[in-house]
């Protein structure tokens, strides 16, 4: 087993929330040779593209892509992977196939859900301007991928023998994060359970998380992990001595 890392930023938009915000996606050539990726990018992006060709792929090589969770960050280069089975939580595509019809809905932001149950709807008028704009413009329908493609983690499909999930909700309301099995090193892709190696400890951002509690629980829960943990966005590190390990090459594991 091989993996490498691309991060790609969206630089040709105004929206505040993924303006230059780099994304973290993680390619994996598997022992049988196939190849999966794990997140896909900001849709409309050609450095997604551009970089997977820098590194020999194509999306029609891949035959599969597993998504930690469903924001249009992570999930923005699905229907690019027309070969691919993709792997998703049915939980996570019906809440936001209903928090992307309660916000299109809605033009009163501090009306529009209850802190305790949506508190990453923030009611700051400009944030919820930059969030109603995505859910108008890039529906989590429109992005997950072509309805034969898609496998539902609750499903319990495992994908290949070296491939596990650990469930880590908080960011979102059902994320997931994906392990690798290599041969002589374990790899968590932590999708936005843990965002960038330096906030892992710290308070984030009002509004960024699902529920900052379970955040927190699912973060706790993945604090030991004796392996190359890579975060949503952020390069990845050891997590023995918190150094960088460097992926931007394909690395065995």
């Amino acid at each position: 087993m091989r993996i490498a890392t691309i991060m790609t930023s969206m630089h040709n938009t105004d929206n505040l929330i993924i303006r230059d915000v780099p994304v973290t996606s993680t390619i994996v050539q598997l022992d049988d040779h196939s190849m999966a990726i794990i997140d896909t990018g900001m849709a409309d992006n050609p450095a997604f593209v551009e970089k997977l060709a820098e590194m020999g792929f194509q999306p029609s090589d891949f035959s599969l892509v597993i998504n930690t969770h469903l924001h249009p960050d992570h999930i923005g280069g699905n229907r690019l992977f027309t070969n691919a089975r993709i792997m998703i939580s049915q939980r996570e595509l019906e809440y936001h196939r209903y928090l992307n019809k309660l916000i299109l809905q809605c033009n009163d932001p501090e009306a529009l859900l209850s802190p305790a149950s949506h508190p990453h709807v923030s009611a700051r008028p400009v944030l919820f301007r930059h969030l109603k704009e995505l859910a108008e413009r890039y529906p989590v329908s429109d992005l997950i991928g072509y309805p034969e493609s898609l496998v539902f983690l609750e499903d319990n499909h495992m994908p290949h023998k070296n491939i596990g999930f650990i469930s880590v909700p908080g960011h979102s309301i059902d994320d997931h994060a994906v392990v690798l099995y290599g041969h002589t090193t374990k790899v968590l892709i932590a999708g936005d359970a843990l965002i960038h190696r330096d906030l892992w400890h710290q308070q984030t951002i009002p509004h960024m998380n699902f529920s900052e509690d379970m955040f927190r629980r699912s973060a706790k829960q993945i604090t030991g992990f004796p392996g190359i943990i890579i975060p949503g966005h952020d390069r990845a590190f050891n997590n023995a001595d918190g150094k960088y390990v460097e992926m931007n090459e394909f690395i065995p594991l």
